[in-house]
């Protein structure tokens, strides 16, 4: 009997859960929420509870299927579809339920997204979580890989406030992990846990009671003035307050400065005065009191009136299938950006390629609390770093649209050629070349010690002691530690 025949005869019992290539639903339900992949999964299954997973996997390990779990669908590289044509995907849309206890422990089913999550934790006594600003993205994916947010250089990283998860392994069998219960699993989780070691179906997040008063803002430059802005920011980085999360957008439209302050204006103020001191006025200032989840809504761009909360729910507006065909890459730097480095941002963010919908590079600031957990107490090795910096370019999908085509070769001839400069530049100044491993790319050089440096040992010891069967892969999962 065939691997797929084998399959499907044993996922029957799931009845219409399983979606095949001649179900009506498949030929939604298979899109990346990035339409630049066209991946085929063998098997769909829309799992809608706990013993959904643990057979569908099981399943899977018998007939020597991949698994892919999908949260949100955001992977860079279509991983949350398998990455290639045959896996079986787990769907955790039906897993969104959020409890919050009085002491902010909060139960969070891992197929929900940012945005519902948001408001579920507000609604439940006001509390939030330190993660991104992007409304659709899974907190499955997120969390494991590390989680970033605006609030990550006082808060740390969501996968610093997990305490424990629910997960499914090969052998379909549903594990509580936490540092007391499968340590091992628990420090492969935070940082690697992408699909590499299991199925995450429940979270347990320390929520944060943000202060009663938040200040977002941005500010706006042209271009023209990227190397003033740059220089002074990097230079008064260390000294800005730990309650200031800032990220810096460097594009055609020009220079934007946005970020967080948990408090008040007066003391946002305060915290930016040295480096609004010494850069140009900018041609736009936007500086708002409210609390921390009206700065979630608007940096999710989803409404003008930041009292509409009730936004975040994202009711009806954000499935698979996005418009624009993206590409990512990113590099984590170690030190605080240099002027080699500064001038080549003032070079690459300036352009345009034809066809493009847009192109832009993102500097986070990293830094604060990420630094004060101890590298070797979870996967995520990138404790130390000064920033992050994302590459992207979107271009218009177009359904007679092929790989050829110019926009699309355009598109990626600027990131390419923008990304060969940088790491040129890299390698000079600042070591080993390190990406955040939440914006994969399957193009960045040795991919393995990029996104695990020292950790890739022992998590290539732990996956083989939990799936020495290799059922959780796809084309940069931990591979088997050698026998």
């Amino acid at each position: 009997m065939s691997a797929k025949s084998a399959l499907l005869a044993c996922l029957e019992p799931l009845g219409s859960k399983v979606l095949t290539m001649h179900s009506p639903e498949y030929s939604q339900e298979r899109l990346d929420y990035n339409p630049r992949f066209d991946y085929r999964p063998l098997v769909i299954v829309m799992a809608a509870s706990a013993s959904d997973v643990q057979f569908s996997t099981k399943c899977a390990t018998e007939a020597k299927v991949a698994v892919a779990p999908r949260s949100g669908g955001h992977s860079y590289e279509g991983y949350s579809i398998g990455g290639q044509n045959g896996s079986l995907v787990i769907d955790l849309g039906g897993f969104t339920a959020v409890t919050v206890s009085t002491n902010g422990l909060a139960k969070v089913g891992a197929g929900i997204r940012l945005g519902p999550l948001y408001l579920e934790l507000y609604n439940q006594g006001g509390w939030t979580i330190n993660a991104g600003t992007c409304p659709s993205v899974g907190v499955g994916g997120i969390a494991l890989g590390g989680g970033f947010g605006l609030l990550s250089r006082k808060y740390g990283l969501l996968l610093d406030r997990i305490t424990e998860m629910q997960v499914v392994n090969a052998m379909g069998e549903l594990l509580t992990v936490s540092a007391t219960s499968d340590p091992d699993l628990f420090f492969a989780l935070r940082g690697a846990g992408g699909g590499s070691f299991g199925v995450v179906i429940e979270f347990t997040l320390q929520a944060i009671r943000p202060a009663p008063v938040a200040t977002s803002f941005t500010y706006n430059w042209p271009n023209a003035m990227y190397l003033e802005v740059f220089r002074a920011f990097i230079d008064t980085q260390q000294q800005a307050l730990r309650d200031v999360g800032v990220g810096i957008n460097i594009s055609p439209a020009g220079l934007m400065m946005y970020g967080l302050f948990d408090g008040v204006e007066s003391k946002q103020s305060e915290a930016m005065k040295q480096f609004l001191e010494k850069v140009p006025s900018p041609t736009n200032r936007d500086v708002r009191e409210g609390r921390v989840i009206d700065s979630q809504l608007r940096f999710a761009y989803l409404s003008g009136n930041p009292k509409d909360i009730n936004a975040l729910s994202l009711q009806g507006g954000f499935k698979a299938a996005a418009p624009r065909p993206t590409k990512g890459k990113s590099l984590v730097y170690s030190k605080p950006l240099l002027n080699s480095t500064i001038k080549l941002l003032g070079k690459w963010g300036s352009v345009s390629p034809k066809g493009s919908a847009a192109t832009y590079i993102i500097i986070d600031i990293w830094g604060g609390a990420i630094a004060d957990v101890p590298v070797k107490e979870t996967a995520f090795i990138h404790r130390g770093a000064s920033a992050g910096i994302e590459f992207v370019a979107e271009w218009i999908a177009d359904a007679n649209q092929s790989a050829d085509t110019k926009d699309y070769v355009e598109c990626f001839k600027w990131i390419n050629d923008a990304y060969a400069e940088f790491l040129e530049d890299f390698r000079a100044n600042y070591g080993p070349v390190r990406g955040y491993q939440n914006y994969i790319d399957k193009d960045i050089p040795d991919w393995q010690d990029a996104y695990y440096g020292e950790a890739l040992t022992k998590l290539k010891q732990i996956k083989r002691a939990v799936d020495p069967s290799n059922t959780f892969r796809f084309p940069q999962s931990i591979p088997l530690a050698h026998p």
